[in-house]
């Protein structure tokens, strides 16, 4: 059975009960109403004809008195008059003679004066009126047929009966038409559309007579759809993370591929240099102590040249990332040693300011190399050859919630960012060079590294100066100066 017949039927049930409970409670209300109005009626009657009857009585007016009580008669209602002592004084014929004595024993037991008998097959309702003169001299007994006023209740209780049978079949032929409209209607629709997103509309599925356990069953298979759709993105985003790692190798190799052009003319110099010593050791014929000066001179040439292809060989090695406490200055120092003949090839003069102080962070220090070159590189592309000066500045920068953060600055005097690309500086594969010079990803990869360190890196631009500011949350001051003095051993090794 469909939800919108279960519906139907349950508001049926519960309206039947309300319906037939308040037509009951309206025709018992109509009827107590309708017999209240009866006794009213009969209460102003007496009320009215009592003194008239008393003071007809005590001038002894019979004829007075037998016309009252035959006009009352008249209108269906019978009545006699009794003395004081309860004893019938005068009466019309259609008062039975057994209401007469309920009447008189009723009040010589001074009981109440209104009552109900059923008497001579009938059914009666009486009233005792005292008929006051000097003093209380007799009763007045009017006595109503009530024998038919079970008809009379009946059809009193047609109306509301009629009107309730009528509103219940409305409500009964309106309630279909509303539950169909606004349940049964959206229901299916909703079933239809599960059903096709799910693909069992295509499967041949058909919508089932009971919407919740078909919507049941689909949301089921959506769920095991959606746990495996969840599965798939974890693999993806593993798959994500292993290509935005293949893009940081890109980037890194990119850059190297910058700094070739300036290695190559100080990898020459040098060996120049051991050419010129052999050349010189092979035409002459000096003496020992020469020989020996031209071979250390040799020998340091060789290890200045082992030295920078170290340097570059470190940048360049493929490892995954490894977190440890460093002392940032010390990445600074190291990426300017590495940056140094590309700068001294553009003419551009590198400047490094700290006040010597360690700033410990937890990081990995190839990705902030990493990130540090790419910062020189793009200063030094925006700088004029031989007038350009690149500053970097290191610091502790405190924030309003207590934490200290290590804040490095790259502040150069080159052209700038244009204002139309600042909102797009950081965008992947966005690059003002020209091409050839640039892939667009280095600022990209090194705002991933940086947030991925806890940090952030931003910029201010205007013609003439231009300041990258890149900060990472710093360690705790417990042991940083065991820490300090490990780091120096380190990289003194």
């Amino acid at each position: 059975m469909t939800i919108g017949r279960r519906l139907v039927l349950v508001l049926l049930l519960a309206m039947t009960p309300v319906v037939a409970v308040y037509t009951y409670w309206s025709a018992r209300w109509s009827s107590r109403n309708y017999i209240a109005d009866l006794k009213r009626e009969t209460a102003a009657t007496t009320r009215a004809l009592a003194p008239v009857l008393a003071t007809y009585l005590q001038q002894e007016q019979w004829a007075k008195v037998r016309e009252i009580l035959q006009r009352l008669s008249a209108d269906e209602t019978a009545s006699a008059v009794l003395h004081r002592d309860g004893q019938p004084w005068y009466s019309v014929p259609e008062v039975p003679d057994k209401l007469i004595v309920k009447a008189m024993d009723r009040v010589r037991q001074q009981q109440d004066l209104d009552f109900e008998a059923s008497v001579a097959g009938r059914y009666w309702f009486c009233r005792i009126v005292p008929l006051n003169g000097n003093g209380v001299i007799g009763y007045l007994l009017v006595a109503q047929d009530w024998s038919d006023i079970g008809e009379d209740v009946r059809q009193r209780m047609l109306p509301p009966v009629g009107a309730a049978l009528l509103v219940t079949a409305l409500i009964a032929a309106l309630i279909p038409i509303f539950v169909n409209r606004y349940v049964s209607r959206p229901l299916a629709e909703l079933s239809r559309r599960v059903l096709r997103f799910s693909g069992a509309d295509q499967s041949g599925k058909t919508v089932a007579n009971n919407e919740v356990e078909l919507l049941s069953e689909e949301f089921q298979r959506l769920d095991q759809r959606l746990t495996k759709a969840h599965a798939d993105l974890l693999e993806r985003h593993r798959y994500e993370l292993e290509l935005d790692r293949r893009l940081q190798r890109s980037d890194r190799l990119a850059t190297i591929g910058t700094l070739a052009s300036g290695l190559a003319h100080e990898i020459g110099t040098p060996m120049a240099v051991i050419r010129t010593r052999t050349e010189l050791l092979l035409e002459s014929n000096l003496g020992h102590e020469k020989t020996r000066e031209g071979l250390e001179i040799i020998l340091h040439q060789i290890q200045r040249i082992s030295r920078i292809v170290q340097m570059l060989l470190d940048y360049a090695r493929n490892r995954e990332p490894v977190r440890a406490r460093h002392d940032i200055t010390m990445i600074i120092e190291h990426v300017v040693k590495l940056v140094e003949t590309e700068a001294k090839r553009r003419g551009v003069r590198v400047e490094v300011e700290h006040d010597g102080t360690p700033l410990m962070v937890e990081c990995d220090p190839e990705q902030l190399q990493q990130v540090f070159i790419n910062l020189a590189v793009n200063a030094f592309d925006a700088m004029v050859p031989n007038r350009g000066t690149l500053r970097v500045t290191a610091e502790v920068e405190h924030q309003s919630n207590q934490t200290r953060f290590a804040k490095v600055t790259f502040e150069d005097n080159g052209s700038g960012v244009p204002p139309q690309f600042q909102d797009q500086v950081f965008d992947p594969f966005f690059t003002t060079k020209p091409p050839g010079k640039g892939t667009g990803m280095g600022l990209s990869v090194s705002q991933a590294i940086i947030h991925d360190h806890n940090g952030d890196i931003n910029f201010d631009s205007q013609p003439g100066v231009t300041r990258f500011y890149v900060r990472i949350p710093m360690l705790p001051d417990s042991g940083t100066a065991r820490i300090y003095k490990e780091a120096i051993a380190e990289h003194s090794t």
